[in-house]
Formats: C-alpha cells, structure tokens, sequence
C-alpha cells in the first residue's frame, strides 16, 4: 500500500515495517491507490418548515431541491464586495462526463469573472489566496449552484455528485441544531439521491431529531456513480432557524489500476 510519485520515490506504510497504522490515516496520506476520503459539511440559518431542503448557501425558509444544473457550462464568479481583487478560488467539479476538473478563478471584485471550463456540477469550492471580505456567487446560466459567504472561505454544501468510475460509501452522518426538548419543536432530516442517467429519485434515512443526532454506519451506506445526493432537512413545530451536518465516508475507483 504504496503510491509511486512523480520522482519515483515511493512514501511507504508503517505497516509494512510490521507496524500499526490506522487505514483512515493511510487514506488521508494519500497512501492507498484508488482510495480518497470525503467529508460533506453543510450549514444553512434558513431551515424552514414547510419543505425538504438540503443545507447549502442558496437554501431559503421555503425549501426546495438543489438545483442540479441540466447541461454542463462555463461558470460566472463575481463577489458582492468591490474590494475582493486578490482572492483566488478553486472549484472542484466534474465535467459532462463526470470526470473531476478543477479550476482556479482570480476575483475581479463586483466585475464577472468567467470560468475557462464548462462545469456539469460543482462539488466544492475553497479559497486558495487571500480572504473574501464579501458573499461570492456561482452562477451557471441564471442559477446560482453555490457561495462562498463572507469570513467563510468555502462552500458549506451537503450536496456531492460521485465521479464516474467511483463509488462513495457514507460511514457517518452528524447533525445538530438548535431546538430544545422544551419547545416542543424538532428537525427532519432524510437522504436524497437521484440516479443519472435515469433520473431515478430515492429517499432513506429519514429520521427526527431534536439538538443532535449521530449515525455511525456499521455497514457502510453504497452510493453509485453518477449518483446526486443531498442531506435534506425541514422544521416541525415551530423548528429551523441554524442547523449544520457532517457526513464522511470514502471515494473508492470501481476497477482497474489502483
């Protein structure tokens, strides 16, 4: 378990000195072929209750599906502070294939930037230079698919598309908010995944909580290539407000070289 670099020098195992070395680490280190690590963070102040909605930066009190773009295309940038002309991003994405493309998008302040590439979805967006001192949009077409507000940094998207020719398996789940056992309210939570290219919808784990709940996965949860999924949410009783999730799990290449 090993992976070759560029200059032919190989970063081994501990355990192949017959020492331990957790496989989480060994992941993280980029040691096993074919393997990556994938961790989801959502957050949204605007859960509502009167429909599903998964916690993103575009997420309002009404609810409503992610909107996964229908066709790939470039993506318009642009922040709402004149002052964010050293900030640069990096979007991770895939294109209409569902292979993963990245680009990196130098801020203009409030004039558009555009992206090079055409982005069938993006699944992250991180800064990689400077601090965006106001909400930075990103837009394909007329809808926007994800932000980056102010002081954050990153997108806070429960929201990912797997690659093609990976699978990703979900080993925990996390969620809190801030309901009480005394108000007499409590948060919805459920996993939405829409299948490509049937468009086939499923919904599991749907669930109740009140301040927090954890599912660790003793089986990990499947989830195919191509695959949409969404970590969905929605108040009862008088719930909503600020809520957060953590999911994790691993990216895994299907066949073929490691």
């Amino acid at each position: 378990m090993a992976t070759v670099l560029s200059n032919n020098s190989v970063i081994s195992s501990i355990t192949r000195f017959g020492l331990y070395e957790p496989f989480d680490l060994q992941i993280a280190r980029n040691q096993i072929g074919g393997h990556d690590h994938l961790d989801l963070s959502g957050y949204s102040a605007a859960v509502g209750s009167s429909a599903f909605g998964p916690l993103w930066e575009g997420l309002t009190s009404s609810g409503g599906n992610y909107p996964f773009p229908t066709t790939a295309g470039v993506i318009v940038v642009v922040s709402d502070s004149a002052s964010d002309t050293a900030v640069t991003m990096l979007i991770s994405g895939l294109n209409s294939a569902y292979e993963p493309i990245t680009e990196s998008v130098a801020l203009n302040g409030t004039t558009i930037v555009t992206t090079t590439q055409s982005f069938w979805r993006i699944n992250k967006v991180v800064t990689t230079a400077g601090n965006a001192v106001g909400n930075v949009t990103f837009t394909r077409g007329a809808t926007v698919i994800a932000k980056v507000n102010a002081g954050i940094g990153q997108t806070q998207m429960a929201v990912y598309t797997v690659p093609a020719g990976y699978t990703f398996y979900l080993t925990y789940f996390q969620a809190d908010g801030n309901t009480t056992t005394t108000s007499g309210a409590y948060m919805n939570t459920r996993l939405r995944t829409t299948l490509r290219p049937s468009d086939v919808v499923l919904i599991s784990g749907q669930t109740t909580y009140l301040t927090n709940l954890q599912l660790p996965y003793g089986v990990p949860v499947e989830i195919e290539e191509k695959t949409d999924f969404e970590f969905q949410f929605l108040g009862s009783g008088g719930a909503g407000a600020r809520q957060n999730c953590y999911a994790g799990g691993y990216i895994i290449k299907n066949s073929g070289p490691l």
